[in-house]
Parts: structure tokens; C-alpha cells; sequence
């Protein structure tokens, strides 16, 4: 038996992960657990969530993912079970927080400096998530 879990903090949402073994789709991860009966064997597994975004008409469209892949053992007898979670906790908390400050400055005035912070603090937490989406989590074997 094959065991994915999802850690999370207690802050963070409850986000459906789709689940591939060697690039196949073999399930949704609704809750912060999945188990699968796949049989003995070596896998590549991967970790997502999100998509593909089409733009236009054209049929083209653009990959909105984050996922990480890790190669993985099932053994013939007993469970195994693989935890992930998110590497990116320290910059989502700081991008937390100053969401919550963006949204107290519709209500109160911020220093013109603050906007200025703010939206370059942004800049770089979007190209971060860009240039790390394919390692997004962390895959580990928990071993009981």
C-alpha cells in the first residue's frame, strides 16, 4: 500500500493535489491523505497542484503548476508512506502578512514608502514561485 501525505500548517488551506505514478494520473488529494494499491515496483512520483491556463482562442495556453517529482520504491509487503510539504513556508507567511497589511491600508494611510516595499517584495515572490514551480514541495519517506 502506498500512503501520500500532505503537512500542513493549521493556517494553510485544505488544496486538492493531484497524485501521477510515472506520469499517470492516479489520484486526488482531497484531504491531507491518499492511499493507493499499487503494486510492487519503482515509480516516479509526482506531486501538483494546479494547471494549464488557455489563453485566447488560439488553443495555446500557459502552465499555472507547482509540483515536485521524486523517485520512489513500493515493497512487496507492508505500507510505505511519502509526506510533503511546501518549501516555501518562511516566503508565504511574509507574503501573508503583507496581504493583511495591503488590505488594513484601504482603511488606513500608508507611508508612500510602503508601496514601494510592497510591490517589489511581490515582484520577487512571484519570480521565485516561477523559477522554483517544478520543486515546489518537499518529498520524503516517513519512516515509522
Amino acid at each position: 500500500m502506498l500512503i501520500i501525505r500532505h503537512i500542513r500548517h493549521w493556517y494553510e488551506p485544505r488544496i486538492p493535489h493531484m497524485v501521477f505514478l510515472d506520469g499517470l494520473y492516479a489520484g486526488m488529494l482531497k484531504d491531507d491523505r491518499l492511499q493507493l494499491n499499487a503494486p510492487r515496483g519503482k515509480y516516479e512520483l509526482k506531486v501538483q497542484f494546479g494547471g494549464r491556463v488557455p489563453i485566447g482562442k488560439s488553443g495555446r495556453s500557459i502552465d499555472m503548476s507547482v509540483s515536485s517529482t521524486k523517485p520512489i520504491e513500493v515493497p512487496s509487503t507492508g505500507d510505505v508512506e511519502y509526506v510533503f510539504h511546501d518549501r516555501e513556508r518562511l516566503w508565504n507567511l511574509l507574503f501573508d502578512i503583507d496581504l493583511i497589511v495591503w488590505v488594513v491600508s484601504w482603511f488606513v494611510t500608508m507611508p508612500p514608502l510602503y508601496k514601494i516595499l510592497s510591490d517589489a517584495f511581490f515582484a520577487v515572490w512571484l519570480v521565485r514561485l516561477i523559477l522554483i514551480r517544478k520543486k515546489y514541495y518537499k518529498i520524503t519517506e516517513n519512516i515509522n
